[in-house]
């Protein structure tokens, strides 16, 4: 999406949001792939490792919530045309609350996602 000197503040901010939001469904489009990879690596813990299970819990359960965290991302795509059509200051600021709760969502699941990974892989060297 290309920005030109000529679009206004409103428009700036609506193609800024969606290039951001267009990132955001690629990166957890990739976790949901590496997600899969990781659990491969493991086809069935050990009995004697409960650290090692826990934490392929962990990872099966963070699989699910960024399902459900695409879903809305994807959702929230398709509501995106609207903003662009806003008329008032109002309706202007509705969609940009929107969008800013939307990257507090991907935000923390992100960095949840990065923490279980970590544990993940220390559980597995150990």
């Amino acid at each position: 999406m290309q920005i030109y000197d000529h679009d206004s503040p409103e428009a700036i901010n609506f193609k800024n949001s969606s290039i951001e939001l267009e990132d955001w469904i690629e990166l957890l489009n990739y976790s949901e792939k590496e997600i899969s990879n990781l659990l491969s690596l493991v086809k069935s813990p050990p009995k004697d490792n409960e650290e090692l299970t826990l934490r392929i819990k962990n990872l099966e359960h963070i699989r699910e919530v960024n399902k459900d965290n695409l879903a809305k991302l994807l959702k929230y795509r398709n509501s995106l045309p609207k903003a662009a059509e806003c008329e008032d200051v109002e309706c202007d600021m509705f969609y940009v609350n929107e969008h800013i709760s939307y990257r507090k969502m991907y935000r923390d699941h992100i960095e949840n996602y990065r923490k279980i990974k970590e544990e993940f892989f220390e559980a597995m060297i150990e």
